[in-house]
């Protein structure tokens, strides 16, 4: 009994995913619009803009430290500063020196 519960939810989950790509495809949406996976957009070496993140873990001058859905965002530099900041997205500024992703 607990398969057929099983792959009946697989099986919705897998549906749900599809009818979500086909619209998402026939509206023309671009995919980091409708998906939880983070952007990560750096402008020079000054600005980092992280979207679709869930917390902050660490944060000094020198190293913060994101938490997505898909793993840990780590932003390294001097004089950090959180420029802004919602819900939604985050905007780091200061001397960037390297920008991990680990999942």
């Amino acid at each position: 009994m607990k398969r057929k519960k099983d792959a009946k939810k697989r099986k919705e989950k897998k549906d749900s995913v599809s009818i979500k790509d086909k619209v998402t495809k026939m509206l023309e949406i671009p995919d980091e619009v409708v998906s939880d996976r983070p952007k990560i957009t750096s402008v020079g070496r000054k600005e980092v803009f992280v979207e679709n993140y869930k917390g902050i873990i660490e944060f000094t001058n020198e190293i913060v430290r994101i938490n997505s859905n898909y793993g840990i965002i780590t932003i390294t530099g001097e004089n950090m500063k959180i420029k802004e900041i919602t819900c939604d997205d985050i905007v780091i500024v200061g001397d960037i020196g390297n920008i991990d992703y680990v999942c």
